[in-house]
């Protein structure tokens, strides 16, 4: 059974252990569904006040389980043994320079040096995981901005700090998807025999990773589709909305994701 509007919660206000008194579809008191799974339930129990707390929690527990994730586990994946330029050893130009009349410090090092690739990956990137807690509150405040404009000029009423807590769950399963492709990329990774130098590595790995594409490209769609649904509901809700506009308003946004996710 679907649930009541918020106009219809309100015209009931008041509860017993089995709901509101003459609406027996509306969440019963201290019941909280899971806003991830069942979204409808979810903003109906907290109509109102949807606690910010909780999805400002699970935006941070989704961010920082995928941003080490994604870096940790292909570094530990990727031990592939590569030969890199060895940064002590000054090079020919200065080693074999006359003007110099003592060898100067380093010549007797090799040119070369043996380095585990997953460990210079994990050098490389190790920026990202840091990064990632200051681009996803950005990220998030951009979200509720287009949803609360978006959502405003089809009529909704509503605080912004509400359309936040509904941007926020919508978040958690793109946030979840890293962990997704991460678990095709590993086995992929791992079965790579690439060249033992950086730059053919690199091109090998790149290689690898194209065929997933499509693969990674359809998790793309699932996701926007479970966290389209967790939008409309939230929206329509937050912001006084009927569901088909909620989810006119959600899935016009969603396309053009997509869309740009293609180009």
């Amino acid at each position: 059974m679907p649930l009541p509007s918020r106009a219809v919660r309100k015209a009931f206000p008041t509860s017993n252990d089995r709901g509101f008194v003459g609406c027996p579809a509306c969440p019963p008191d201290g019941w909280s569904p899971n806003p991830l799974l069942r979204p409808d339930r979810y903003f109906a129990a907290h109509d109102d006040a949807p606690p910010l707390s909780h999805a400002a929690l699970a935006v941070a527990i989704a961010t920082a389980v995928g941003a080490a994730r994604i870096v940790g586990q292909l570094a530990a994946t990727l031990d592939v043994v590569i030969t890199v330029d060895n940064p002590a050893d000054p090079g020919e130009g200065i080693c074999e320079n006359p003007a110099f009349e003592d060898t100067p410090s380093g010549c007797d090092q090799p040119p070369t040096v043996q380095r585990e690739l997953g460990a210079l990956v994990a050098r490389e990137f190790s920026w990202f995981p840091p990064v990632s807690f200051v681009l996803v509150p950005v990220w998030w405040l951009f979200q509720t901005g287009v949803l609360h404009a978006a959502s405003a000029v089809v009529g909704g009423e509503g605080s912004f700090g509400e359309t936040l807590v509904v941007a926020g769950w919508g978040m958690v399963p793109s946030l979840l998807w890293i962990l997704g492709v991460t678990a095709f990329i590993v086995p992929t990774v791992q079965s790579l025999t690439g060249p033992a130098n950086p730059d053919g590595a690199v091109d090998a790995l790149r290689a690898a990773l194209s065929g997933l594409q499509p693969m990674v490209f359809g998790l793309a769609i699932v996701t926007a589709v479970w966290a389209g649904a967790i939008r409309t509901f939230g929206l329509a809700d937050a912001r006084s909305l009927h569901s088909t506009t909620a989810a006119g308003v959600v899935g016009a946004l969603t396309v053009f994701g997509l869309l740009f996710e293609l180009v």
